[in-house]
């Protein structure tokens, strides 16, 4: 920013603590940072700000009157994505392709406690029960076909590591973002196929009007008998009901979730009782590196605004319209 020219308002919604409010100040010259701990704060600084890091309301965004760009903290867009803001000249951008790598390995925990039984082995363990050989369920994952549906950076690094051990890879998407030798990425339109070849299917899929639901009923009839689901995308892309009563008829056998349509899962959810299911708490991104990740892309992100450069992840709004 050159001398003279007006500063730029950021505000920062929940307070992120000292070290980011630090990084954030000194991210470009003529940034003046605005921070909110909590919600009356917010709708009353809102209308100051140029630019928004965190959390945006319906009632912020109507109180707001330069609000020019919002940075969200996740990669998640549910939360904003009601109709004014849709509908708003204001650019969003989100925090997408920052764990790519991290939520890959959680799947791939998942796929080798499964391929070795352990779910079955910890319980034992627990219960002091020493199995028999004859008593394991345990199988070799190289030849089996792993189907990524959502081909973005999340699908891309799962497909590098089922490439690893020898299991070959089909994928579905739209509009994929990543790209991986020897996969090729099928639209949306063969689905089914890829249902009835794959013994893993890894739902990676962001929620989207198109994607809300999309696991239905329907859709695990036409799994592979005896394949294995997992989500790590997003929670309402499942219908739980219908994963519930494919697993209990025997179709599947077994799933493994991270997300789930409603959380935290209801204590009383017939999954958490099933011996084939893995039920891990909304917890696969979570690694050091996330929020040092995280950090950087929003410095950048701002320093990009304040310069009037193109900002990262910047996110259609058009699809959810």
């Amino acid at each position: 920013m050159t001398k003279g020219m007006n500063p730029v308002y950021l505000l920062v919604f929940p307070d992120p603590g000292p070290r980011w409010r630090e990084a954030l100040a000194a991210a470009a010259p003529g940034v003046e940072l605005l921070v909110a701990g909590e919600d009356r704060e917010a709708l009353r600084l809102i209308a100051e700000a140029d630019a928004l890091y965190g959390t945006l309301t319906p009632e912020m965004l109507r109180a707001a009157r330069r609000l020019r760009w919002v940075q969200t903290s996740m990669a998640g867009l549910e939360r904003y994505m009601f109709p004014e803001l849709v509908a708003s000249s204001v650019t969003l951008t989100n925090a997408r392709g920052l764990y790519s790598d991290v939520i890959a390995d959680h799947v791939f925990s998942y796929i080798l406690a499964f391929a070795r039984d352990l779910p079955r082995l910890l319980r034992a363990q627990r219960e002091r029960r020493w199995l028999r050989q004859s008593d394991i369920n345990t199988f070799q994952l190289q030849g089996l076909t792993a189907g990524v549906v959502g081909f973005g950076g999340i699908g891309a690094e799962v497909a590098r590591r089922a490439q690893v051990v020898g299991m070959p890879v089909l994928a579905v998407d739209p509009a994929p973002h990543g790209t991986v030798e020897g996969v090729d990425v099928w639209g949306p339109e063969r689905l089914s196929e890829l249902l009835a070849a794959a013994d893993f299917v890894i739902a990676c899929a962001p929620e989207t009007p198109e994607t809300r639901g999309l696991f239905d009923a329907e859709r695990f009839g036409q799994m592979k008998p005896g394949a294995r689901f997992i989500n790590v995308g997003r929670g309402r892309v499942v219908q739980l009901a219908a994963l519930t009563a494919a697993l209990e008829g025997g179709h599947l056998a077994g799933a493994a979730l991270d997300v789930y349509e409603t959380e935290p899962l209801p204590a009383d959810h017939p999954l958490w009782g099933m011996e084939q299911v893995i039920l891990t708490p909304h917890s696969a991104a979570y690694a050091v590196p996330v929020e040092e990740r995280r950090l950087a892309l929003v410095v950048d992100n701002v320093r990009r605004f304040v310069a009037g450069e193109p900002l990262r992840n910047v996110v259609t709004k058009e699809r959810w319209s």
